[in-house]
């Protein structure tokens, strides 16, 4: 009797993934317009100090004060400075001018008074202001470079450019940026029984769920989706269609056909045409998953059953995909929570991912779970907003115990 092959701990999966982890694509110059969600190739230095010069935090009154003491005092109004404008002159002891917004600051100004906390009067010719209360030395004045500073990166390579990052380099006047063009997925499902929504069904047939929740969680990486449909259960097509894939993307990801039964015919397609690296953990749920290689592409095979495909895709799959886009390698952060419920005698050996819930209730936030651990229970994911890790050696869980909780929002999941 041939003995059974150890299965791989999910750490070790992790280690074998960053060994695949080099980037895969080419750089080009893009538009600053087209930016959001690429993966910057080339740090981005500040060109000089934001703001340029110190300014006005809000609408009000520059005051140079005689002394510390002169604060609450009356003093003259001898300009107006307006965003995009220059200070007439420097301000003389004594002096204030009206400011606003985003205006530089005038040479002498000690602090900027907000306008609701002054009183200006105007009279032959003359006005002047009077302050309601006193304000520290460099109130409501933004300093120059206090933002950015000449020469020191504003973001790094290998971000995935954010909205905020993008304002960032926006801020010093780029207009094009170097990023990693887009990584090519190309995204399978396997087996006789699939069809896609919006066909009638027969008996015997089940709608491809999964191939929808991995379109939703490759939707806010750095990909190009091509979309290669539902292959069937047969060696000769299965062998055919990644054979031509593997000429067009840089990665193929496949749903079902992990398992190494008598149909799954990817397996051993994989292994004629590339190589596999692994496939077997000690993953609840999540025990098929293949990594391999064809010539210039990878190939990550996840599981049929949706929750199984979910987890290895969220927790091995995503951190490569983003590794091969010129991002780093990842992985999920985890928060740890109290747990609401309690679990006893769990076996070991086995890296656990359960459908978790945060409740909130009287400023205090702990775990629920779902009712049921099947790898097939889409109910289950809409259920939760996270899931729970259970390491492999945890084998009692009380309440109130911390747990490693990984939400939606980390994964690509909301």
């Amino acid at each position: 009797m041939t003995p059974k092959t150890p299965l791989l701990t999910f750490d070790e999966a992790l280690c074998h993934l960053r060994g695949l982890a080099a980037c895969k694509v080419g750089t080009e110059e893009i538009s600053l317009y087209e930016a959001y969600g690429r993966v910057l190739a080339k740090d981005v230095i500040a060109t000089g100090d934001l703001p340029p010069l110190d300014n006005s935090a809000m609408d009000g009154y520059a005051v140079y004060p005689r002394s510390a003491e002169d604060t609450e005092a009356t003093f003259p109004v001898v300009m107006e400075i307006f965003a995009g404008s220059v200070p007439e002159r420097a301000l003389k002891p004594g002096e204030a001018a009206r400011i606003f917004t985003g205006a530089p600051t005038p040479v002498g100004a000690d602090f900027v008074v907000p306008q609701e906390d002054c009183i200006e009067e105007a009279g032959e010719g003359k006005r002047r202001v009077t302050l309601s209360k006193s304000y520290s030395s460099g109130c409501n004045i933004r300093r120059k470079g206090e933002d950015q500073t000449k020469g020191t990166p504003i973001v790094a390579a290998g971000t995935t450019l954010r909205p905020q990052d993008v304002a960032a380099i926006a801020s010093i006047g780029l207009g094009a940026i170097k990023t990693y063009k887009p990584l090519k997925i190309g995204v399978f499902s396997t087996g006789n029984e699939l069809l896609r929504p919006g066909t009638e069904r027969q008996d015997g047939q089940i709608f491809d769920a999964n191939h929808f929740l991995l379109r939703g969680m490759l939707a806010n990486l750095p990909v190009d989706l091509i979309d290669l449909g539902i292959l069937a259960d047969k060696r000769d097509v299965v062998e055919d269609a990644l054979d031509r894939a593997s000429k067009q993307c840089d990665v193929i990801l496949t749903s079902g056909g992990a398992g190494g039964g008598d149909k799954d015919f990817v397996s051993a397609t994989l292994a004629k045409l590339g190589k596999t690296t692994f496939w077997h953990l000690a993953v609840k749920p999540g025990r098929p998953f293949m990594v391999g290689e064809l010539p210039s592409c990878v190939f990550i095979g996840l599981p049929g059953n949706p929750v199984a495909a979910t987890v290895a895709f969220a927790f091995l799959a995503r951190p490569l995909i983003e590794a091969l886009a010129g991002s780093e390698f990842k992985p999920a952060q985890r928060q740890f929570i109290p747990a609401g419920f309690e679990i006893k005698n769990r076996k070991q050996g086995r890296r656990e991912f359960l459908r978790g819930r945060r409740i909130f209730a009287d400023g205090h936030v702990s775990l629920s779970k779902y009712h049921s651990d099947g790898s097939a229970l889409l109910s289950s994911l809409t259920f939760a907003d996270g899931f729970i890790e259970l390491t492999e050696d945890v084998t009692v869980i009380e309440k109130g115990d911390l747990l490693p909780f990984i939400s939606f929002d980390e994964i690509g999941l909301n």
